[in-house]
């Protein structure tokens, strides 16, 4: 929850770079299917099991999670108000987490 108690500028900034990173990622893979052509399934795993592609991944997975929990937090701020919202929030942040664990867990079990 550290993130939320962020000022509204910090978050804004963090926002926008998690973006980024998210944007570069997305069209570096988009890159990288129309770059190879059919790509098979060993091309695939073996890009999935390099050390250097799990690390970007996380740090991706990491920034996907971030940007989620601030982009709800702020939306749900402005339309649920009280404890509802306090509520909201930690569901929202555990599901995140959860989320983020399952990810890692795919990630690199492989």
């Amino acid at each position: 929850m550290a993130m939320i108690n962020l000022s509204g500028t910090q978050q804004w900034v963090l926002q926008r770079v998690c973006n980024v990173i998210i944007i570069v990622f997305v069209a570096a893979m988009i890159g990288y299917l129309v770059l190879c052509g059919p790509v098979s399934f060993a091309m695939w795993s073996t890009l999935h099991c390099a050390l250097w592609f799990k690390i970007l991944a996380t740090v991706v997975l990491t920034a996907t999670v971030a940007n989620g929990i601030l982009a709800a937090w702020q939306i749900a701020g402005d339309y649920i108000k009280g404890r509802l919202n306090t509520v909201f929030n930690i569901i929202l942040v555990a599901l995140n987490l959860g989320l983020w664990g399952f990810g890692l867990g795919l990630l690199w079990a492989v």
